[in-house]
């Protein structure tokens, strides 16, 4: 439907830099699935021949993306049903979210009875990063394993803008607008049947097809992490002129999110957050070892971790013993959190992981770290990563700060370590993990 195109048709690509189309083109010229530009007012673009209508390229194609003026939508729907076009991606607005509700049921219609499918319209299209670019985003993301589902074509470009020069990469992005035919439910089901996706992320605003979303998550071993909007009654009606959609009563979408198993996050990072950390580690188990060189971080992700049903276990008395003898004349915490306290540099933390990577009473590993003055980040970085090597269990990072840690966070990422700087952007996605 929309992960697998045999071929594009951009239909409203221009030679002119400042249009969408001319974006779109050029980002699925660049792309490993094969595009052709369509419109009759122009004879190339970037060099490529141009065709009058998408009709010249009939069984050519399996998408067509479609940037032209509103009023028009309805015609280039009509051509793309008779060039056997099987989906189209309407990227132009004008529709339901401004109150034109009966030229967006025109092209439904025409839609219908064609046998094709619509996304959109008023999207920024579709994104699988390291094989085709059908939108106007122009970023380049990693490949990676979290499909993201966006209601919000804008809050979608925000994320995707914020993984650009990041080690973190999506599966795919679908941008859903208007959800005019293909909704939610339709691209989660899709994403989830993908077997190049670990996990799910959704941005909603509105949720079609209730039932069918929940018996989608029930029935998929794959985890769906939610963002729903408009749970306030301001929120409702801002939802119901962004893209027209309808939004509910928010504690029936709990009871029901809750019965499906999908995991209702409270904030846009919660859900970037918790579709990576699983993508990397998976869920996180019962047990987990906290080593630190500050007291107050330590605590806090303790309480967090509790809060979300992780115990963190009391050493083993032999550790502690072997521990004393490793770290001796420092006043050490002698349990779990590990706090090796301020003065540590990175040897200190290098004896505490090599002396606990021999033992078992531990699920996953949170490091933390903040630049006192004798702090070494990048030295300690270093030993983290051989550490994450031995261990072979979950293990995320904190190093909190800003340009003292920057050098040994890039680094940490640069390896495949899941690092954050913001304590809690760590702690507040616990409980999604378990």
């Amino acid at each position: 439907m929309l992960l697998n195109p045999k071929g594009f048709a951009v239909i409203g690509a221009s030679s002119e830099k400042e249009k969408v189309g001319h974006i779109v083109f050029k980002n699925l010229l660049e792309s490993k699935v094969k595009a052709y530009p369509v419109n009759p007012n122009t004879s190339k673009v970037l060099r490529q021949k141009c065709y009058g209508s998408v009709i010249e390229l009939k069984n050519k194609v399996s998408h067509a993306v479609i940037a032209v003026p509103a009023k028009i939508v309805p015609q280039v729907v009509e051509e793309c049903g008779a060039a056997g076009v099987k989906t189209v991606i309407v990227i132009s607005a004008g529709f339901s979210e401004v109150g034109n509700n009966k030229l967006e049921e025109e092209v439904k219609e025409i839609v219908n009875n064609h046998d094709m499918r619509l996304l959109g319209p008023n999207v920024l299209g579709v994104i699988v990063p390291g094989v085709f670019n059908a939108s106007f985003f122009e970023g380049e993301i990693k490949s990676g394993g979290v499909s993201f589902i966006s209601q919000s074509g804008a809050l979608g470009v925000g994320v995707l803008d914020s993984l650009v020069n990041s080690e973190w990469g999506l599966r795919s992005f679908i941008s859903i607008g208007n959800a005019a035919d293909i909704n939610i439910t339709d691209a989660l089901k899709e994403s989830l049947s993908d077997k190049k996706t670990s996990c799910v992320i959704v941005y909603a605003e509105s949720l079609q097809k209730g039932k069918a979303f929940m018996e989608a998550c029930s029935e998929s071993d794959k985890p769906v992490f939610i963002l729903k909007a408009g749970t306030s009654s301001a929120g409702k009606r801002a939802a119901s002129t962004h893209t027209g959609s309808l939004a509910g009563s928010d504690e029936i979408y709990s009871a029901a999110f809750n019965q499906c198993g999908a995991r209702r996050v409270g904030s846009l990072k919660s859900l970037i957050n918790a579709g990576m950390i699983y993508d990397q580690q998976g869920f996180l188990g019962e047990k987990a070892l906290i080593i630190t060189n500050a007291g107050g971080p330590g605590i806090l992700v303790t309480d967090a971790l509790e809060k979300a049903g992780i115990k963190v276990p009391k050493l083993p008395s032999k550790l502690v013993k072997l521990l004393n003898k490793k770290l001796r004349g420092v006043a050490w915490s002698g349990n779990n959190p590990v706090d090796v306290v301020g003065d540590a540099r990175a040897d200190r933390y290098l004896k505490v992981f090599k002396a606990v990577s021999k033992y078992s009473f531990y699920d996953e590993v949170i490091v933390l770290l903040t630049p006192q003055a004798m702090t070494e980040p990048l030295k300690t970085a270093k030993g983290l990563v051989r550490f994450n090597k031995r261990v072979k269990k979950p293990l995320i990072a904190c190093f909190i700060g800003g340009p003292s840690i920057k050098e040994a966070v890039s680094f940490l990422e640069e390896k495949g370590v899941m690092v954050f700087q913001e304590l809690s952007d760590l702690t507040s996605v616990f409980r999604f993990l378990v």
